[in-house]
């Protein structure tokens, strides 16, 4: 793993996701964790309401324990809105500088059937803080996946997968790099499609794009990123989604060594509007990505794409 001030960034987002996810009930004492234990965590079949509890039960964790840290921190969700916690203490040196924190909690798409295994997952990012909120870097970046509790994460430098054990420490992990793809037709492609708000309006815009992959995978979000980084999928797509499901993900993709850009090429730029959403392509490396950018413009899909709503 990464040493020196980077390597006490990453664990602190590895702590405090373990730690959020142990208090909500989430992780019990077994190595894995089934659809239906997810389910209940996010409040016993309670759906949305549940998921929300949990979700602003996780962020106060998160609050609290930065500022009782003593870290100078701008909080970003999309729940939370955008938050200014005075620390309540000087930092450890190794955490005094002002950082963003932005956090996607709990991120779920299958929480009604029972006996099916949900894709869940809890993802947080810590970026530097400049003077101009553009000029952002990631410090480190964790996303677990909740029913495997396996988790992938980065530092300043490069990207991770590991696995949380039942009192929440990172054991088994390794360096992860993406696959060598280079051609759309050889790819695995990932857009989320699971809620139907969301499938039909992807389906016939990204159509074209859909017909030249090699197969295609329903789900995206900070897990799309990661699959993309560990070499499980070799491309995804962020369609109109917010920029608090984008950033996590998106740096371990980029410390992984993927290319991430927006639909038209331009540098993902981070800004402080948690509501804030957005067009993003990430791609195993760069030849893959000029196809998969040049398939989007013969689709006619810009930066605005799916957002003239907002």
């Amino acid at each position: 793993m990464e040493s020196g001030v980077t390597a006490a960034w990453v664990r602190l987002g590895l702590e405090l996701a373990a730690q959020a996810l142990l208090r909500g009930g989430i992780f019990g004492t077994g190595e894995t964790l089934p659809g239906r234990a997810v389910r209940s965590a996010a409040g016993g079949g309670a759906g949305v309401d549940g998921q929300m509890t949990l979700e602003g039960e996780m962020e106060d964790y998160y609050i609290e324990q930065l500022a009782e840290r003593g870290i100078d921190t701008v909080f970003l969700s999309a729940s939370a809105g955008r938050l200014k916690e005075e620390p309540r203490c000087a930092p450890e040196v190794e955490h005094d500088r002002p950082v963003y924190f932005v956090s996607a909690p709990f991120d779920s798409s299958l929480l009604n059937k029972p006996g099916l295994q949900s894709v869940a997952v809890s993802a947080l990012a810590i970026y530097t803080r400049p003077v101009r909120p553009e000029l952002a870097d990631s410090l480190a970046s964790v996303v677990v996946n909740i029913p495997e509790r396996s988790v992938t994460f980065s530092g300043a430098r490069s990207a991770f997968e590991g696995r949380l054990d039942h009192a929440g420490k990172l054991v088994d992990w390794r360096t992860i790099s993406p696959n060598g793809a280079e051609k759309l037709a050889e790819a695995q492609l990932e857009v989320y499609l699971m809620k139907p708000v969301r499938h039909f309006p992807a389906v016939e815009k990204l159509k074209l794009q859909f017909r030249g992959v090699k197969f295609l995978l329903p789900n995206s979000g900070p897990a799309g990123f990661c699959d993309v980084a560990a070499g499980k999928a070799d491309a995804c797509l962020a369609f109109g989604q917010r920029c608090t499901e984008i950033f996590p993900g998106l740096a371990v993709a980029e410390r992984a060594g993927c290319v991430a850009t927006t639909f038209e090429g331009q540098r993902v730029a981070f800004g402080e509007d948690p509501s804030r959403r957005i067009n993003v392509a990430c791609s195993a490396n760069g030849k893959l990505h000029t196809r998969l950018l040049d398939a989007l413009k013969a689709g006619a899909l810009t930066d605005s794409t799916g957002l003239e709503d907002d």
